[in-house]
């Protein structure tokens, strides 16, 4: 405080309060003995020495009011050393508590640029997986101090730990060093001071990064509309005939999927009756490590994707199946070979780049080499539910 205040010297508001007091003593001890002496005395005389007497205390009330009672403007601002203790949480300014390192400030809040080349540039999948990480962690800031403050040191670790990965999965660099300090600070036993001012930092994070998230989730609900509206205008309206061809060719293709003992096309998966080895349909060791070891990422990831491709072979096939179909097909491939990187799929991811590479050059994707990338699909898919299942049994 003293810092703020600046160097306490003797200043000369005390030596015009020493002087005021000394009128008023005065003043009263002169008054005294004048008003005794006029009660005496009649006539005018006794009169004026009363009434001088009585204006002499008055004026001596006067300076002990505004000495005593109301200090005037140069005391009130005047600093009291016996309050510094009292006042000094107070004259400290929240920007000198609560500020960003050097090195946290020059990270990202949201790069967006990795998390589309970590996913290969499907925006889709990005966009889902920070719709999630708005819907289920942006409160991780708050649920951290409000756990600290009730000194359940385990739930803040634990909502650390989890924090820490998604966010450094997503590329949102600032909450995920202020998350890792934490999960640090709180395992090392740190200063209580030092750990809450880390808490309310990452909490403070969590302002700017949810903007951000949110202009590059608008930008990509507006991409996405034109896209769609240009898809409507240049694609041939169905018709109800159709419609249920495609319907019907949905259902056979259901049945000869699963009825193909061997591939017949150019798009072959070596062993394909190689139930026995999961890793070749979905590296679940490798997404763990590209997840930093968080379970629950990876168990989040594998949801998205059976919930989003279920039934998608069977589009890529009723695309094949029906003329001028051809651009959506490849938007499928696409969109599938770029989530089977993310989860490193390679069977699915290979199979869906040669169906891509031939569909780019113009040539045509039979519907048998469709049904092949369906079945990679559902296997891939069958893959991901079986280990989902065994998480939910060891939890």
């Amino acid at each position: 405080m003293k810092q703020i205040l600046g160097k306490i010297s003797i200043p000369p508001s005390q030596s015009c309060s020493s002087i005021k007091s000394l009128i008023g003593t005065v003043l009263i001890v002169v008054a005294l003995p004048i008003l005794y002496m006029g009660i005496s005395q009649t006539g005018v005389l006794g009169n004026a020495l009363v009434a001088l007497s009585i204006m002499a205390l008055v004026a001596a009330l006067g300076i002990g009011y505004s000495f005593f009672l109301k200090p005037n403007r140069e005391d009130r601002f005047a600093p009291k050393p016996e309050l510094d203790c009292v006042l000094e949480p107070f004259c400290r300014s929240p920007y000198e508590i609560l500020s960003l390192s050097t090195d946290v400030e020059s990270l990202a809040v949201f790069d967006r640029d990795y998390l589309l080349d970590t996913m290969d540039g499907d925006h889709d999948m990005v966009a889902i997986l920070l719709e999630v990480f708005i819907d289920e962690h942006l409160d991780d800031g708050h649920k951290i101090v409000q756990a600290l403050q009730a000194g359940d040191m385990e739930q803040v670790q634990m909502l650390s730990h989890s924090l820490k990965g998604v966010s450094a999965s997503l590329g949102i660099e600032q909450i995920h060093a202020l998350a890792e300090q934490v999960e640090h600070d709180v395992k090392m036993q740190a200063d209580s001071e030092k750990l809450e001012n880390v808490c309310e930092l990452l909490k403070m994070v969590f302002t700017p990064a949810a903007l951000e998230i949110q202009a590059f989730l608008d930008e990509y609900a507006e991409i996405k509309s034109r896209r769609e509206n240009s898809q409507e205008t240049s694609t041939h309206e169905v018709s109800g005939r159709d419609k249920s061809n495609i319907a019907s060719a949905q259902v056979d293709t259901v049945i000869a999927s699963y009825a193909l003992s061997t591939p017949t096309t150019s798009i072959q998966v070596e062993n394909r009756d190689n139930r026995a080895e999961p890793d070749c349909w979905l590296d679940i060791h490798a997404l763990r490590e590209a997840m930093d070891g968080d379970e629950e990422a990876v168990c989040m990831l594998l949801e998205i994707f059976i919930e989003d491709n279920l039934g998608t072979g069977q589009e890529l096939v009723a695309a094949a199946s029906e003329p001028g179909q051809q651009e959506y097909a490849l938007n499928i491939v696409h969109a599938l070979k770029g989530v089977a990187a993310n989860l490193n799929a390679a069977v699915l991811r290979k199979c869906c780049g040669m169906a891509e590479k031939k569909l780019k050059l113009n040539e045509s994707v039979s519907i048998e080499e469709c049904r092949e990338i369906e079945w990679v699909l559902n296997q891939t898919i069958a893959n991901a539910e079986a280990y989902l299942a065994e998480a939910t049994t060891s939890a």
